[in-house]
């Protein structure tokens, strides 16, 4: 599929999602976009509060509003060992049922944000790019099946999320998508805790350890962009 095809495919996805045809030609981001992001770290600083204070609670809104961060497309918040725990102490269904709601608000998040970012026109030459040519070759097969496929299977899900914004798929079909591989997922991952006996406490160090595997990586690039602009406001003084 050459760069043209893969344009007008794009143009085409657009055009039935309403407006999307419009981000290919966008040189800034709309005031949408700008909002959503706000509201994924307000609510990712909030769930962290929640999660610090009250990580005992079975609240279905409490599992909903986690789920929320837990699967924007940039994420560190894990949902698999809150699941694993809200199946030892509420109804599977009702649990899954409401990660699930969560999982969809962040998909039309995500969608609102990173379609128009991706699309940016200083920003698209990725699309050029022969591995970025060959994996939207395979993508645009069966797009609907490949984002149920990986957002069910233990995998990252992110490179598919990458793909599916980058071509401006139809946010109907994109949330659809998700619904349908996430309540399963979330079904099993709670019976697996009704299941097996998991201590609370290795759920929590699950937890701990991915936000560790973030900071390992995060802070020491902070520091070096830090000292990099530092230096660089020095030379001009």
């Amino acid at each position: 599929m050459g760069q043209d095809q893969i344009d007008r495919v794009g143009d085409a996805i657009g055009g039935a999602s309403g407006g999307a045809s419009e981000a290919e030609g966008r040189t800034h981001l709309g005031p949408a976009v700008w909002i959503c992001g706000g509201l994924m770290i307000a609510i990712g600083l909030t769930t962290s509060i929640l999660l610090l204070r009250d990580f005992q609670s079975d609240s279905y809104l409490y599992l909903a509003f986690y789920s929320i961060p837990a699967n924007t497309a940039i994420s560190v918040f894990p949902h698999e060992p809150v699941l694993i725990y809200f199946g030892k102490v509420a109804d599977l269904w009702l649990a899954a049922a409401w990660a699930t709601l969560g999982t969809a608000i962040a998909g039309v998040m995500d969608h609102l944000v990173f379609v128009p970012l991706l699309n940016l026109q200083n920003i698209r030459a990725y699309k050029r790019k022969r591995f970025y040519r060959k994996a939207i070759s395979w993508f645009m097969r069966w797009p609907f099946a490949t984002i149920v496929a990986t957002g069910f299977a233990p995998i990252p899900f992110f490179p598919f999320k990458f793909l599916a914004f980058s071509i401006q798929y139809p946010m109907g079909k994109w949330v659809a998508a998700l619904v349908v591989a996430r309540f399963p997922r979330y079904y099993l991952l709670a019976l697996l805790g009704a299941t097996i006996p998991i201590p609370n406490w290795v759920l929590i160090a699950c937890v701990a350890v991915v936000f560790a595997m973030y900071l390992v990586k995060a802070i020491p690039e902070g520091v070096k962009r830090w000292k990099a602009r530092h230096q660089a406001d020095t030379g001009q003084g």
